[in-house]
């Protein structure tokens, strides 16, 4: 049986960026999912500034 880790291969295909798709009937709370995400565990750990407002302006 070959071993793989999952990661390392989302990792290696995507040049280690994450794609996460959030999809639901309208009025469901998808975009403010998103945004609180990006604020509670994404935004907290950059570093950067630059990157910090390019990931807030995407």
């Amino acid at each position: 049986m070959q071993s793989c880790n999952i990661y390392k291969d989302i990792s290696e295909r995507t040049g280690g960026d994450i794609y996460i798709g959030v999809v639901g009937p309208v009025r469901t709370g998808k975009s403010t999912f998103i945004k609180r995400f990006m604020d509670m565990l994404v935004l907290p750990i950059l570093d950067d500034s630059h990157e910090k407002e390019r990931v807030v302006d995407e």
